[in-house]
């Protein structure tokens, strides 16, 4: 039997010690080892304008979404629901979804958008904010799962309240 457990998050200890209440008993510890982002992997902003200016003056854009797992029936349920407010919206002409890239793929996607917007709930830990902000770009994240711990609010990033 293990003495330690390794663990993602802060949130991810709690969520594995509620799940698994006998593991304190017999005295296996929960320790958060923080994953991390390869910094040298991202270019430097090249201009001093600033994203969230660009962002706010943005009249249209694209917006992509990666990393969806269509095995999981959430997931791509998840996606449809988007795919639909875009079309809602008037917004489908202007939206790619990109569900799975490659890490060159990911870093060129990085290099070319103006911001981050992270959406799931409750995460474990979210490797995408830090992502972004090794690539210089502000990210937007729901308050509330791993991106708690590694976004400090309107200083790395912003925190927003999951249900607008």
């Amino acid at each position: 039997m293990a003495d330690v457990i390794l663990v993602d998050s802060k949130f991810t200890a709690n969520t594995f010690a509620d799940t698994f209440k006998k593991l304190h008993a017999r005295g296996i510890r929960l320790v958060v080892l923080y994953l991390a982002v390869n910094v040298y992997q991202f270019d430097k902003p090249h201009s001093s304008l600033s994203a969230i200016t660009m962002l706010r003056n943005l009249e249209e854009g694209v917006f992509k979404n990666r990393g969806c797992d269509k095995l999981l029936r959430e997931n791509v349920e998840y996606l449809e629901e988007l795919k639909s407010l875009a079309e809602r919206n008037g917004m489908s002409d202007r939206v790619n979804f990109i569900t799975s890239c490659s890490t060159t793929e990911r870093n060129a996607l990085l290099s070319e958008c103006l911001c981050v917007f992270y959406t799931p709930k409750d995460e474990h830990f979210g490797i995408v904010p830090l992502e972004a902000m090794a690539a210089y770009k502000p990210v937007s994240a729901c308050d509330s799962g791993g991106p708690v711990e590694t976004i400090k609010n309107e200083v790395t990033g912003f925190l927003c309240n999951p249900t607008p």
